[in-house]
């Protein structure tokens, strides 16, 4: 199954945890492309919108994950710019993965929730998702768990 990894990580904590997602995904048999949404600028705390320097294409994946940072109880703004962007996501299988500094139900549950909301307004199956806290004790653990989850919907 060809895989695309479509990831916004403005800390590089998102992008950690696609990356072990994609060496799982690739050890399983697929074909996995980890790609970065990019910014022009910086992003501002508070903002609602991000100019985009990067949009990964999709068309020519079989199934998608999306990952993200939480940013107020929300993904973070340059992805939810790109999901909002996409003109369809027909017929594809989708999983989400977030990260976030607070406990699940402070922001990750509802980010999640967000993401799903978009991505089958497009059109797209989505069959998981995974939220790892970025200060939790047992964030190894998390992490872990969060990838062996997410790579076995493939």
């Amino acid at each position: 199954m060809d895989i695309g990894i479509v990831v916004y990580s403005q800390t590089g904590h998102t992008l950690s945890v696609a990356a072990k997602l994609q060496e799982a995904l690739s050890t399983a048999g697929h074909k996995v492309n980890l790609e970065r949404i990019e910014v022009a600028g910086p992003v501002r705390l508070r903002a609602v919108n991000a100019l985009l320097k990067t949009r990964p294409e999709i068309d020519a994946y079989d199934a998608l994950v999306f990952g993200s940072p939480v940013q107020g109880g929300t993904p973070a703004p340059p992805m939810m710019d790109y999901l909002e962007q996409i003109a369809s996501l027909q017929w594809k299988t989708v999983a989400c993965l977030v990260t976030g500094v607070f406990p699940a139900g402070w922001g990750r549950n509802q980010t999640i929730a967000q993401m799903r909301v978009v991505c089958e307004s497009k059109g797209a199956t989505v069959c998981g998702s995974g939220s790892v806290g970025w200060l939790s004790l047992g964030r190894r653990r998390q992490i872990a768990e969060v990838v062996d989850s997410l790579s076995r919907l493939f």
